[in-house]
């Protein structure tokens, strides 16, 4: 595949990084977005090292949506049965060490971010070996690998990025693959047609190695079976929702497309468990789901009321199959929000999103610019291609500050913010909607960084 990393900025780091500020100006020289799709330069560096087979079990997941939530409840269900995870996520919010994240018995219920001072370490033995020529994922990657070694964890989980047969994540030895839900996206990278876009993905499977899926599209699934008859790979597909062991099943996860997720994530656990030498049990099976928590992910905010904020629903869902979960889940909780700030990245089709973005409320729709993002949609575009409804703003600050305005003055108070006791059922709830990127809730959160850590578990999601 034809490199698209731009060649003058890829300029070789050769001196130890001393501080954080110099690692994180190598990342930005890097380019974020920048990709030479391929795994043979971080499959040498691993062989280099001696980590290219990890020294416990590792799973990778791969597909287009669910991936961050699948990999959270399998990370969850580890630290119920006493073991330590190290996952390995993208993209991060507000600081890269959100993509390195350690999940250990008694610790917070999003992970744990690793010290400056180990990244730094990390960073440096890639380095030394090598590593001045990565990518920025590919880099990360690495420092992943090293890291999940120096921790000593007992279960390591790598999401991947855009796709499988090139990802950087494939370059690892994987115990079991993981296929989320497949969809159309990264059209421009992985192939404009499902099909395509499978057969990439596909390619993560090992020869002889073990793969389990969610429910795919029929014209994915045969792929997969296909690939994986090639590569006298082991597949299989779960139920929808995880089997009810005990009765009710609780997902510290919002949504109804979270059963898919948590089910895959427990099919996973269920094979991985005896190679991390322990048994799967029920009760702590229930416990993992239960306490299972990401940001930006159908994620409730309801503010304090000397807040300037509106009661808020966050979600990532960032293209027509992702959308139209949500907008599925929100009429199933009897949410209906009273505005949106929407915006997407130019490769996410945006026309194809915006009939189900008109579905999800009957507001306005403010659109923000996302300055220092060369993907993001210009705002003035996109609330065209949105129609009347749609308002452009320079950035989140101002369209924050709209939507707040429209909602104080078009509805009562107890209407948009969400008073748990008072709620009759009759009348819906009726927060603003923020979703599409992943980058706007990174501006989101930059903004009010304290909504990245779980609330405490008061009222989980249940399912019979």
């Amino acid at each position: 595949m034809e490199s698209v990393f731009p060649p003058e900025k890829n300029r070789a780091q050769t001196a130890p990084f001393e501080t954080w500020a110099d690692f994180a100006g190598h990342l930005e020289n890097l380019g974020l977005f920048r990709m030479n799709p391929g795994t043979a330069r971080l499959a040498g560096l691993l062989d280099k090292l001696g980590r290219r087979r990890s020294s416990m079990p590792l799973a990778q997941v791969v597909g287009t949506n669910g991936k961050g939530s699948t990999c959270t409840f399998l990370a969850s269900l580890a630290r119920a049965h006493g073991l330590s995870c190290i996952l390995h996520s993208s993209p991060h919010f507000v600081c890269v060490r959100e993509r390195v994240r350690l999940f250990r018995p008694g610790g917070r219920r999003e992970g744990e971010l690793l010290p400056e001072a180990a990244w730094l370490e990390a960073a440096n033995t890639a380095l030394a070996a090598g590593g001045a020529e990565l990518t920025y994922f590919e880099l990360i990657t690495l420092l992943a690998v090293i890291l999940l070694e120096r921790e000593k964890a007992d279960l390591a989980v790598m999401e991947s990025g855009l796709g499988g047969t090139f990802d950087a994540t494939t370059a690892l030895e994987a115990d079991l693959v993981l296929f989320a839900p497949i969809a159309r996206d990264h059209l421009d990278v992985l192939g404009r047609s499902l099909a395509e876009i499978a057969a990439d993905k596909a390619g993560a499977l090992r020869p002889g190695g073990a793969a389990i899926s969610s429910g795919q599209e029929k014209e994915a699934a045969d792929i997969l079976r296909r690939e994986a008859r090639l590569k006298a790979s082991s597949l299989s597909f779960v139920r929808k929702e995880p089997e009810p062991d005990s009765g009710k099943i609780r997902l510290g996860l919002e949504g109804e497309y979270q059963k898919e997720n948590a089910a895959l994530a427990l099919a996973a656990w269920k094979f991985l468990a005896p190679l991390c030498r322990t048994r799967s049990r029920r009760e702590a099976e229930t416990e993992g789901l239960g306490a299972a928590w990401i940001p930006g992910r159908l994620q409730r905010i309801v503010p304090a009321p000397d807040k300037d904020l509106p009661g808020l629903i966050l979600d990532g869902g960032h293209n027509p199959h992702a959308l139209a979960a949500l907008g599925q889940s929100l009429a199933r909780l009897g949410i209906a929000p009273a505005a949106v700030i929407f915006n997407c990245m130019q490769d996410k089709e945006p026309e194809k999103l915006v009939p189900h973005l008109r579905i999800l409320s009957a507001g306005p729709v403010f659109v923000p610019g996302l300055p220092g993002n060369s993907r993001a949609m210009s705002p003035e575009i996109l609330a065209g291609l949105i129609g009347l409804s749609a308002v452009p703003a320079k950035d989140l600050r101002a369209a924050l500050d709209l939507a707040g305005a429209h909602c104080r003055e078009r509805l009562p108070e107890a209407a948009y913010r969400r008073i748990p006791e008072s709620g009759n059922g009759k009348e819906p709830w009726r927060p603003l909607l923020i979703c599409g990127s992943l980058y706007l809730l990174g501006e989101f959160f930059a903004l009010y960084p304290q909504y990245l850590l779980a609330p405490e578990p008061e009222k989980e999601n249940s399912y019979e």
